[in-house]
């Protein structure tokens, strides 16, 4: 949310258009809306959901102490699988990676910052 309050005038427009990509990392991290119920069209929005990942790891462990059809059912339903722990690492380091180049960028040219 760095980036968008540097593209932003002031505090409460970057809060205004930070919501739409809060929305989106809720809505989309696998319980509200799971992979299997989404739109065919909005299924990379989970691959690219950090929060989905945060989430999965978290179910996932919590997960060891179910049977293994309380697993089948509950994982199977909300789309989550092992083994997407360092997809996920890359993910959130590339979006870091992005958005804090976009910080920069904005920053530098959108409000010309004193030396």
């Amino acid at each position: 949310f760095s980036a968008v309050a540097a593209a932003a005038p002031n505090g409460n427009q970057a809060m205004i258009v930070a919501v739409p990509f809060l929305a989106m990392s809720i809505l989309f991290n696998g319980l509200v809306i799971s992979r299997a119920s989404a739109p065919s069209y909005l299924l990379w929005v989970f691959d690219v959901s950090p929060m989905r990942y945060a989430l999965q790891a978290i179910m996932l462990r919590l997960g060891e102490s179910a049977t293994e059809e309380e697993k089948a059912g509950v994982f199977r339903v909300l789309g989550f699988t092992h083994g997407e722990s360092l997809k996920g690492l890359v993910v959130i380091v590339c979006m870091l990676f992005v958005f804090r180049v976009l910080q920069v960028l904005f920053t530098k040219y959108m409000h010309n910052p004193q030396k």
